[in-house]
């Protein structure tokens, strides 16, 4: 029976893929949303503590002005200095009505009493009286030794005989002042009381769980809704053991206290020094974040079970498939010991077997098919194909879709310069030839050529294009660039590249082929790592290049056009010794001749000389030659009337070419010579090869570029230095030197002075 482990494996991974990130996120949102629970209420006290001590505040500001104003009036000024007798009447009168004044709702203010132990009176809401006949007289004489001119305190109302406050409430807090305010030695005192009950009810907000006190400097409780708590100290309540977490102005704290843990949230006053305190129940707290807690809990839960519900639904119905294919693999396979497999490994098995005969088969037809198409695209290039077999071939290897996108076709011949003059072991050759295959098939995109393919020691490539001519040369230029960059970088070896002129349909391969040879031949006179086109040397014209006469004639053509008369004559000779050698009537020799002369014409016409560039006007070159008999005869003939006359036209032509390529360069140089102008930068610009270019330049100029560029530099120089106030930094710079001490030095090397003394020198002259 075999192992059905996979279907537990999907359920058990399923499984944890989709309930472990719930359970993440329910536990993430608890954990947040109790965090921002705590901040939120936690602010929130912060806010209310602040709104209850701006509310007192508020009040015991009010009564502090009233106060002030009123002990600072010239009427008390007056009344402090009187014994308020019955004639005082009128001012005492007045003095009530100031007193009144601030007894008000807003307030809080319950009694104002004022006492002058100089004059020996009293004055409250009673009215006047004397202080010596009143019951209280020490306890208010004992407040003239308070440390400040003005306290606020709090008194306990059994501690006088006489009520000081109207109100059933067992404490008052007082605006104790000592008079008179202006003078130094005080007699008199005036006690502004609130009724602790009052202030009391003003810290009772709404709905508040909190526990809200206030208390003076030294942490003696002074409000509280509980009176029985007034006039204890902090640390003598339920609520705080220590003192320690009040450090700053403003703050908050958590303390386990003597009965439930709680938060503390407190401000220090700047008015009087009290704090305003609160104390709010963690425990609450904590009963909210539970309900949060399990909520989310039942969330996760539901969420849960509906996931793995669904995963078993789907677990099966995935599982289905695979349980078929195994159960049909088990009934039709041969037993085999499948303890320890799945039911993956058992597909597995069976597949591999199934398919590796198949894979040999795909590897060996692949083979077969690189190795055909090699053959197709050789004869492409060197053998005569129909154009239906082409593009049957093209269908067969799937490459017509690539072909159809190109509308103009161009054909590389690339040679690894020297590679058969060195002794490489036919091992080490192979490896060359595929390491210069793949550079080149990745250094040129693939729907832009066809696969490469090695031709007697060539590289042939047959590339795309759908851009008009003057992109594609320019195209071409930077793929042969790049091709030969990265051989050289890769291989440490130079090559050699031909290119065709542009053709528009396939079947002119073969001729764009024989282009690319033909201009690969131009390194007899280049030398090695140029890039020849063959349009350069043709005028911009196909070449028709014929088998026949063998190999002689091919390059008795080739040294004709590259204007070498030593050449010429000499494959002249060579050829007119074979083609007689092998002649055997004169009818055969008379139509080697006519070959040949058509073969020259047809070099002449297709490279557009002209009759009168050659010297033939009005006479037929047929019956002329014709009526020749003697092969000396003839071969003078040729010599007289065709190839010297066609080669001083190609070497007329060559060095005009030339002559115009070094026009250009030197022009780039004047216009640039004061930039960091390189010979690849003008290369690009004209479209050459650098090496190419390298060897024009200095075949017409007898300079190399960085001479003649150097030689302008300082031409430029000398003329700065007389015609112009330009510093010797100036110039330098102007002249890319790194600085002026290599520029002084190589004026010096140059003209044996330095640009200073040919400066004072010729510009007195001028």
């Amino acid at each position: 029976m075999r192992n059905q482990s996979l279907l537990t494996k999907l359920i058990i991974f399923a499984s944890i893929a989709s309930i472990i990130p719930v359970i993440i996120v329910g536990v993430f949102s608890y954990v947040q949303s109790s965090k921002h629970i705590q901040e939120k209420v936690n602010h929130e006290k912060v806010q209310i503590i602040r709104q209850i001590q701006s509310n007192i505040e508020q009040v015991l500001v009010t009564v502090h002005h009233s106060v002030s104003s009123t002990i600072d009036s010239p009427l008390m000024d007056s009344v402090i200095r009187r014994p308020l007798l019955a004639e005082d009447f009128s001012i005492y009168r007045e003095l009530r009505q100031e007193l009144s004044n601030i007894r008000s709702f807003d307030t809080k203010v319950d009694e104002v009493i004022l006492l002058n132990f100089q004059e020996n009176w009293i004055v409250n809401n009673s009215g006047l009286s004397r202080l010596n006949e009143h019951p209280d007289e020490e306890v208010y004489l004992s407040y003239l030794d308070l440390e400040h001119n003005t306290t606020w305190l709090l008194l306990e109302n059994e501690a006088f005989s006489k009520p000081i406050s109207g109100r059933n409430c067992p404490h008052t807090i007082s605006l104790v002042k000592k008079l008179p305010p202006k003078l130094s030695s005080k007699y008199g005192l005036a006690f502004t009381n609130i009724p602790s009950c009052s202030l009391a009810e003003m810290i009772n907000v709404d709905e508040l769980s909190d526990e809200v006190m206030i208390t003076d400097e030294n942490y003696q409780i002074i409000v509280h809704r509980d009176q029985s708590l007034i006039g204890k100290s902090l640390l003598d309540t339920k609520y705080i053991d220590s003192l320690d977490g009040f450090t700053e102005k403003t703050g908050q704290f958590d303390v386990g206290s003597k009965e439930y843990p709680y938060t503390v949230t407190y401000n220090k006053s700047d008015f009087n020094n009290w704090n305003y305190i609160s104390f709010n129940s963690i425990d609450m707290l904590t009963q909210e974040s539970k309900k949060i807690g399990w909520f989310t809990f039942f969330v996760i839960t539901f969420i849960v079970l509906t996931c793995i519900l669904y995963i078993w639904i789907i677990s099966r119905k995935l599982y289905s498939p695979v349980n078929k294919l195994v159960g049909y693999i088990e009934k039709n396979w041969p037993d085999q010991d499948r303890n320890k497999k799945n039911e993956l490994e058992i597909i597995e098995a069976h597949i591999n077997d199934l398919f590796s005969s198949k894979a040999n088969l795909e590897v060996e037809l692949r083979e077969h098919t690189q190795q055909v198409k090699s053959l197709f695209l050789d004869r492409l290039f060197t053998g005569n194909y129909k154009t239906s077999e082409i593009t049957e071939n093209l269908n067969y290897f799937q490459l017509d879709k690539v072909v159809g996108n190109w509308k103009e076709m161009t054909v590389c011949t690339l040679h690894v310069d020297g590679l058969e003059k060195n002794s490489y072991e036919s091992m080490d050759l192979e490896k060359i030839s595929f390491a210069v295959k793949n550079i080149v098939e990745e250094t040129i995109d693939r729907q832009k050529r066809l696969p490469t393919v090695w031709i007697d020691q060539t590289l042939v490539i047959l590339m795309g294009f759908n851009e008009n001519e003057d992109v594609i040369k320019d195209t071409v230029y930077e793929v042969t660039e790049k091709v030969q960059s990265h051989i050289k970088n890769t291989l440490n070896m130079t090559v050699s590249i031909g290119v065709s002129m542009p053709f528009s349909e396939i079947k002119e391969a073969k001729r764009g082929y024989r282009e690319g040879i033909e201009a690969l031949k131009h390194r007899m006179q280049l030398g090695k790592g140029v890039i020849v086109h063959f349009s350069s040397i043709n005028s911009g014209k196909h070449s028709v290049i014929f088998d026949y006469p063998k190999r002689t004639e091919e390059e008795l053509l080739v040294a004709i056009k590259l204007a070498d008369e030593e050449k010429s004559l000499e494959f002249l000779s060579v050829w007119m010794t074979k083609a007689f050698k092998n002649t055997q009537s004169p009818r055969e020799y008379q139509i080697s001749m006519m070959r040949l002369l058509n073969n020259l014409l047809m070099v002449k016409q297709e490279s557009g000389v002209s009759f009168q560039q050659i010297e033939v006007f009005h006479a037929s070159l047929y019956e002329e030659l014709l009526k020749l008999q003697m092969k000396e005869e003839i071969e003078q003939w040729f010599k007289d009337r065709l190839i010297l006359p066609l080669v001083k036209v190609f070497h007329d032509r060559k060095e005009s070419q030339f002559h115009n390529l070094s026009e250009k360069i030197i022009d780039l140089i004047h216009k640039n010579y004061d930039t960091d102008i390189t010979l690849e930068e003008c290369a690009s610009k004209l479209h050459y090869n650098a090496n190419y270019l390298s060897s024009v330049f200095k075949q017409e100029t007898n300079y190399t570029f960085s001479e003649y560029l150097a030689m302008y530099r300082f031409k430029k120089a000398k003329q700065w230095l007389i015609e112009t106030n330009m510093t010797i930094k100036e110039i330098a710079e102007n002249l890319k030197y790194k600085n002026s001490q290599n520029f002084i030095r190589s004026f010096k090397k140059q003209e044996e002075m330095t640009p200073g003394q040919y400066r004072e020198k010729y510009k007195k002259i001028s």
